[in-house]
């Protein structure tokens, strides 16, 4: 199955409740604005080569599965 922009919105949203942050304090952490963190959420955009780095240093950071493992890659 190929993964969409709305699954890995899902998986985004998911990851930042497991975290209890908001989607402010989310973007803060990765170095992001609010409304970017709102589209990944939304399925309107996906993180830049960058940003999912920061994510998956994020979920490294608290003992979470990465987002870009070779099993749930975003294509």
């Amino acid at each position: 199955m190929t993964k969409t922009k709305d699954d890995f919105g899902v998986r985004v949203k998911e990851l930042r409740e497991q975290l209890h942050l908001t989607q402010e304090a989310m973007a803060e952490s990765l170095g992001v604005s609010f409304a970017t963190v709102n589209r990944w959420e939304n399925g309107w955009t996906v993180p830049s080569k960058l940003a999912l780095r920061q994510i998956d240093l994020l979920c490294k950071e608290n003992h979470l599965e990465p987002m870009t493992d070779t099993k749930r890659s975003v294509k």
